[in-house]
């Protein structure tokens, strides 16, 4: 007499089928990563444009030949070396603080630039050179300063150019425009002299290693003087001294912001 064998059977044929699905599921899955793959890296994964965002004094062109980015580079690889391509911008474009390269829509590259901020002009034979924010100077120049950046004279780039820097971006950007030209007089006793010559026609003696400290007031001393125009020394206190004083006469004039 036969016994019933086939009441698992059901159960064998449900693991099998579960099975199969569970392998096509990761065969389907592994073709479509592999055919994503292989068009990233096709010629249909190239990239297409490169954008250039956040420059506001540099060319976009410089950026672009800076980069070396070219529509012969897939998209993924480009992506893939976007730290190299980031300090080869940056090592050949000494304007550049900081970059970033990104991918848009699908096969667009874009470089996100932060430029090191223009804090003054300095005055050299050939024309006037930037002064970046962290004391640089660039070899490239101007036959004319853009915009209300102060020029500077007879300063050298070293340690007492990158102590002004640093202390004339502490002052107010009020101050800041209202000063025209700074002019370095350094000498072996007093290596931190400057002279500011100021928009509205005053003039300022002071040393660098104060001057910001003292400058903030200027607006409350122009105040004071009215009409008046002179030299304000700053070097010890504050003393004005006008142009057309036939004797020299000077005046205190008190360290106190006005209300």
């Amino acid at each position: 007499m036969l016994k019933k064998v086939g009441a698992k059977r059901p159960r064998r044929d449900q693991r099998i089928r579960q099975t199969n699905k569970k392998y096509i599921g990761l065969y389907a899955g592994f073709s479509l990563g592999l055919m994503f793959t292989g068009f990233l890296i096709s010629p249909y994964g190239k990239v297409n444009d490169v954008y250039v965002e956040g420059v506001e004094q540099l060319p976009e062109q410089l950026v672009l030949d800076a980069s070396q980015i070219s529509r012969h580079q897939t998209t993924i690889g480009t992506l893939a070396s976007s730290q190299a391509v980031e300090a080869a911008i940056i090592s050949t474009l000494p304007k550049v603080k900081a970059v970033q390269v990104k991918r848009e829509e699908l096969h667009d590259i874009v470089l996100e630039v932060e430029e090191f901020e223009t804090i003054a002009y300095l005055d050299q034979a050939n024309g006037y050179h930037s002064v970046l924010e962290n004391g640089s100077i660039l070899d490239e120049f101007h036959q004319v300063p853009i915009g209300n950046n102060p020029i500077l004279s007879h300063f050298e780039q070293g340690p007492l150019l990158n102590q002004f820097i640093t202390a004339f971006q502490t002052i107010d950007e009020e101050v800041q425009n209202s000063i025209s030209e700074i002019t370095y007089e350094g000498t072996k006793q007093n290596p931190y002299k400057i002279s500011l010559y100021m928009n509205d026609g005053n003039y300022i003696t002071a040393n660098i290693n104060d001057f910001a400290e003292k400058i903030i007031y200027y607006p409350a001393m122009a105040q004071t003087l009215k009409d008046k125009k002179g030299t304000i020394d700053m070097e010890v206190g504050a003393f004005f001294t006008p142009f057309d004083s036939e004797t020299t006469q000077e005046i205190d004039l008190e360290l106190e912001s006005s209300e």
